[in-house]
């Protein structure tokens, strides 16, 4: 419920609990966490997919965004899961908590920053009192009787001022005749004969207003497609992700051995691996292009940009992809769902809250039904539980975020979004520590790294 408020999924929190009180081995546990995270993201995605964006009229999910972010934090995940296998368990650990620790502090930080900033909005809406000379603080009648009176002189200053204006015009009225009359006296053209010059100058500009009624034209057609869910990015994201799931089905791996024979560490292994990568290279070139085209359009037209928009011009459409790497690199190698990482950097990235949580929500739509596939097809889901699990990732989802909502809107706080993001990290860190020392107890110590292909077909 905590989670859902943040959009990320709670996988950091649902795995401690399943090993340490529920009783499954992390075989087990970390599938049944999965499909419990997808069901609260078809609970998000269907609560967030109408929801509009609170300062554009736009969609709440940042499509652009998830097209960046979302291919490139697969492929850091894939490289992440390499070097999972080859570090020892102790590194891992302190490796996992350090990352979590700090995420946690970061977010937490911003989020107070945020509440700060909302306060003194707050504050500034509602009106502060005035403190007279004394020390002493006006009561509201007061408050209200100064105002009118404020009121009543601002009212008196402006007719003032107006009447000098009506004065001044018509002396300068007067004074112009009186210089057209002298001018034709002299021979000398008027100001009225001055008039056909404006006619050249109507003609030069007549180039500058067809480019401004093109540029118009233009911006008004982006704002219209803006309008709607970009049909071009879901179609990609979707191609993206069944082309991952297929090579990953062809691969096999774990308890499920590949249908073509594919071993690890062989070379068919490792081409397996570099389509995969490849191709998720190839979807994150081509959405580099896009954005960047459709960049410099919207600069040439000037679109109106609000808070919260990430411009992606040159600099941000390799920064972004790179940092989204790193990201999806440390959720791969410590074990943890890719929310966990990616809600805390777009906040860091200067997102929406609202934008943030909803866009955060439908990628793990997309990466817990691939990972949830893929247990299926390795027959690693226990389906005695995985009906409920889902069932109850639903349904805690939903009354989450309705809730969150709900308190957002009563006392207008986006940082609440912050804050749950900042907590759920937070407790992760905490659980994955226990579990991971108590497993390191249990099995007489740290474990000494397995190689890349233990266990594996």
């Amino acid at each position: 419920m905590i989670a859902a408020g943040g959009g990320i999924g709670g996988g950091g929190v649902l795995v401690p609990i399943y090993i340490l009180i529920m009783g499954f081995s992390p075989k087990h546990a970390i599938p049944l966490s999965n499909i419990t995270v997808f069901g609260g993201a078809v609970a998000n995605t269907i609560l967030n997919v109408r929801k509009r964006h609170p300062l554009a009229d736009r969609p709440l999910v940042d499509w652009d965004l998830i097209l960046v972010m979302e291919p490139l934090t697969i492929a850091g995940a894939l490289i992440g899961a390499f070097l999972n296998k080859l570090l020892p368990e102790a590194v891992l650990v302190l490796s996992l908590v350090a990352l979590l620790s700090f995420t946690s502090y970061t977010t937490l930080k911003k989020a107070i920053r945020m509440y700060k900033a909302e306060s003194k909005a707050l504050e500034a809406q509602r009106g502060v009192r005035k403190v007279r000379g004394d020390g002493t603080v006006e009561s509201e009648l007061t408050r209200l009787a100064r105002e009118m009176e404020e009121d009543e002189e601002d009212e008196e200053e402006e007719g003032c001022t107006v009447g000098l204006l009506d004065a001044a015009i018509t002396t300068d009225d007067q004074d112009e005749t009186e210089s057209d009359a002298n001018d034709e006296e002299n021979g000398q053209p008027t100001s009225s004969n001055t008039d056909t010059t404006n006619d050249n100058n109507d003609d030069e500009s007549t180039f500058s207003t067809a480019t401004d009624l093109k540029n118009k034209e233009e911006l008004s057609k982006i704002l219209s497609e803006e309008r709607t869910v970009p049909k071009g990015n879901v179609q990609v994201l979707l191609v993206t992700f069944t082309v991952i799931l297929f090579i990953n089905i062809m691969k096999g791996g774990g308890a499920f051995p590949s249908p073509l024979g594919i071993r690890c560490g062989s070379p068919s292994f490792w081409v397996s691996n570099g389509i995969m990568i490849g191709w998720i290279l190839l979807v994150s070139v081509f959405a580099r292009s896009y954005l960047v085209k459709r960049y410099e359009i919207k600069e040439r037209v000037g679109f109106p940009y609000v808070e919260g928009d990430i411009r992606w011009d040159g600099r941000a459409t390799v920064v972004y992809p790179l940092v989204c790497t790193a990201a999806g690199f440390f959720a791969g190698m410590f074990g943890v769902g890719g929310g966990i990482v990616k809600g805390p950097l777009m906040l860091a990235m200067g997102v929406h809250p609202k934008v943030s949580s909803a866009s955060s929500a439908c990628m793990i739509l997309f990466t817990s039904f691939t990972a949830t596939t893929s247990f299926v097809v390795f027959g690693l889901l226990d389906m005695d539980y995985a009906t409920v699990c889902m069932t109850l990732g639903f349904v805690a989802t939903l009354v989450g975020q309705i809730g969150l909502f709900y308190l957002m809107e009563k006392f207008q706080r986006n940082s609440y979004i912050a804050f749950s993001i900042g907590g759920i990290v937070l407790l992760s860190a905490f659980l994955m520590t226990i579990q991971s020392l108590l497993s390191m107890a249990d099995s007489g110590g740290p474990k000494a790294p397995q190689g890349l292909c233990t266990g594996k077909q």
